[in-house]
């Protein structure tokens, strides 16, 4: 009886690790997701641009008063209700959160005419004023509250790092003061990436790379196919792998075609496209998670964009993951957290609204019940996600 039980366990045993084997080897890139509508500030459209891990969303949303018309502002969504960030004092009535880290702080820009560069911390927006110019645009933070984005000096549009109160020029490839730039995402060590300008003369700008947000340490990411090409970065995980996207060719007309790009260790891959002209890859996890979008017409994702994932060089339309008759076109991904969740736009009803893809069951563990492996008994297999 004893050796019974012993080889019964032993093969309750080997059967869950072939179970999670087989599970881990179908789910570890894509969980199953919960699609959320994250609802607007009362208007009929609404954009989601970035989330922490605590699923704590901001973007913006049209608001049901404006003048003329309805107006976009910024939002916090969390605990299912969204909730306007307001406008810095001067401002038209436009906001929009790009960025949020883990303690909830969002940063974003005030005023669509001439804007200005934002803090966000419970209910109280703050002006990060600029490089000596008169506009900015702050696009991301991290945890230890280090903000990147572009600022006016008078001269250019320059890229950014506000660190410890003060708002610093993190140059160009180029070097020179009326060099174009942008910070677009920062990691938890301080690395910075974005766009700058390499040549002044014809005005070509490549992904840039900022390691550990140090002024003047430009590093320029190249581009795909003709080197003079095009390029810039979104998106950076603490692993420093960058996406972003690049042109890659033109048109028979002359147009530019762009394709998303992972940089990995000096080197820049193209990324899969689906068959679409257009690509764009917008943010990429610590487990190498990309999400971005592919289209016909590059710049509009809300006309003929789909949303998508790439793993392991592998592209996903994520209209797939979720259920067809869900009324919901995914257009756009435009961020992805530690969990795998997902937030970005679609279309639904005619309407532009905010949406969040929630990877279910709860991250890192997939249960499977099996009944009547042993008459009378139920087996829960608990296994841990391989992302």
């Amino acid at each position: 009886m004893i050796q019974r039980r012993k080889h019964s366990a032993l093969f309750v045993s080997l059967l869950a690790a072939v179970l999670c084997a087989l599970l881990s080897g179908q789910t570890h890139a894509f969980p199953l997701y919960k699609l959320i509508d994250l609802g607007t500030l009362g208007g009929s459209s609404s954009f989601a641009l970035d989330l922490n891990d605590r699923r704590q969303v901001t973007g913006n949303s049209q608001t049901p008063a404006g003048n003329p018309a309805p107006r976009l502002n910024a939002f916090l969504w969390k605990n299912g209700s969204m909730s306007n960030l307001g406008v810095l004092p001067g401002s038209n009535n436009f906001s929009r959160g790009y960025g949020i880290n883990n303690r909830g702080i969002v940063v974003g820009e005030s005023d669509n005419n001439i804007p200005k560069a934002f803090r966000s911390q419970n209910g109280v927006m703050t002006d990060l004023g600029t490089l000596g110019g008169t506009s900015a645009v702050a696009h991301d933070i991290n945890d230890a509250g280090d903000i990147v984005g572009a600022a006016s000096n008078g001269l250019a549009s320059r890229p950014f790092l506000y660190r410890g109160g003060v708002m610093h020029d993190l140059g160009t490839l180029s070097g020179s003061l009326d060099s174009s730039g942008r910070g677009w995402a920062i990691n938890e060590r301080g690395d910075v990436v974005g766009v700058s300008r390499y040549d002044d003369v014809n005005f070509r700008s490549h992904a840039t790379l900022w390691r550990r947000g140090v002024p003047g340490s430009a590093e320029d990411l190249g581009a795909l196919g003709d080197p003079t090409n095009f390029s810039q970065a979104y998106g950076i995980n603490n692993a420093l792998q960058i996406v972003g996207e690049s042109v890659y060719g033109r048109t028979p007309g002359g147009s530019s075609l762009y394709q998303a790009f992972l940089w990995d260790n000096g080197v820049m891959v193209g990324l899969d496209s689906l068959g679409f002209r257009h690509s764009r890859a917008n943010d990429i996890n610590d487990s190498g998670l990309i999400v971005g979008h592919v289209s016909g017409f590059y710049g509009f994702p809300t006309i003929d964009g789909l949303a998508v994932a790439w793993y392991n060089g592998s592209a996903t339309d994520l209209n797939k993951l979720i259920p067809a008759n869900s009324g919901w076109t995914l257009r756009t991904a435009e961020a992805v957290n530690r969990w795998g969740d997902i937030v970005g736009f679609g279309t639904f009803q005619g309407q532009t609204r905010a949406y969040m893809l929630q990877a279910v069951p709860e991250p890192g563990v997939t249960a499977l019940l099996i009944g009547a492996l042993v008459p009378g008994t139920l087996l829960l297999v608990a296994c841990r996600r391989r992302r």
